[in-house]
């Protein structure tokens, strides 16, 4: 998650919303014209963003720190032990 204030986009992005089974607005940014997703919001933790990583131009200096739906990840993708992870959305929210 990347805080809304340290976000800068550039380009057409289209977007989609809708109401998580917690009752919070969902919002999903993508490409209008490849679909391609880039980003989501949530009114939960509405000041911060999280991104799809091939949508940066550099990830190499990211550091996993939490992993939402991770009942969702494939068998193969595995991350440290110490990593906070969560099965679905957490009332979890990252510190400012």
């Amino acid at each position: 998650m990347f805080p809304v204030s340290k976000v800068s986009l550039s380009g057409d992005v289209a977007q989609y919303r809708y109401t998580s089974a917690s009752g919070s607005e969902v919002t999903k940014g993508f490409c209008p014209k490849c679909s391609s997703p880039i980003y989501g919001t949530n009114t939960k933790t509405s000041d911060h963003m999280t991104f799809t990583l091939g949508t940066m131009d550099n990830s190499d200096e990211l550091e996993i720190q939490v992993v939402v739906f991770e009942r969702d990840k494939p068998h193969w993708d595995q991350v440290d032990a110490d990593v906070m992870s969560f099965d679905t959305q957490p009332e979890w929210a990252p510190p400012d």
